[in-house]
């Protein structure tokens, strides 16, 4: 049976079927245990986000956000298999609005790199779980970011939980990617 597109019950208009993306996330861990998030910037308006694109044929979700994270932030790291969570958001286009949902696939950052595919389009910033929320235009996103530290499957991944002194792989944090003051 073909599916009907869903209509506006004001005009009657036809309302697409939202158009599913997917994201990484991406997280590091300090020394003492707080965690950052990186964030991009949008090409066009340069907005705060996180690296996301479409769907990849061949690729599961995950693997398709770690390489929209090695494009567009320039990281390397290890993804979660499942998502963590799932925002939408209206993209807008020279034409028209659109409505798509995101996965959102957690990613511990091991490296950044000095040089990648979109380094000239975006900028990139390290900030703290409030911080990004405060950023980032869409309020889901913002409450993953602030939830993030307190879902027990993120906190394992993320090795939150390791007794002090036992912490795998610490992050120091250089000079050239601090997180601003505000």
């Amino acid at each position: 049976m073909a599916r009907r597109a869903s209509q506006d019950p004001e005009t009657n208009a036809p309302v697409p079927e939202p158009r599913d993306q997917i994201a990484a996330l991406p997280v590091r861990v300090l020394d003492d245990g707080t965690i950052e998030i990186l964030l991009v910037t949008s090409r066009e308006t340069r907005r705060w986000i996180v690296p996301k694109g479409w769907p990849m044929n061949g690729l599961r979700d995950d693997e398709a956000a770690g390489v929209e994270a090695r494009e567009e932030a320039g990281i390397k790291g290890k993804l979660l298999r499942e998502p963590i969570g799932r925002y939408a958001y209206w993209q807008r286009t020279r034409t028209h609005m659109r409505f798509n949902q995101v996965d959102v696939f957690l990613m511990r950052v091991d490296k950044m790199l000095k040089r990648w595919k979109e380094k000239d389009q975006r900028e990139r910033q390290w900030f703290t779980p409030l911080d990004a929320a405060d950023l980032v235009l869409e309020p889901q996103l913002g409450q993953l970011f602030l939830r993030l530290s307190g879902q027990q499957e993120a906190r394992r991944f993320l090795r939150l939980d390791k007794p002090k002194g036992e912490v795998a792989k610490p992050k120091k944090r250089k000079a050239d990617d601090a997180a601003p003051t505000r």
